[in-house]
């Protein structure tokens, strides 16, 4: 089971899910809760890789 937190760590694909999406033509809204590590503003430090 993943843990619950920052999607950039653990079992589930994020980079591959993401990317399937683009390619599929999805252009909503994905919803990313967790629970940060530490605090909350270095636990956005991954959302900079997608931020494009």
């Amino acid at each position: 089971m993943p843990a619950r937190n920052e999607p950039d760590d653990g079992e589930v694909n994020y980079p591959y899910l993401f990317r399937l999406l683009d390619e599929q033509g999805y252009d909503g809204w994905i919803g990313c809760e967790y629970r940060p590590r530490g605090r909350t503003e270095d636990g956005l430090a991954w959302l900079a890789a997608y931020n494009q």
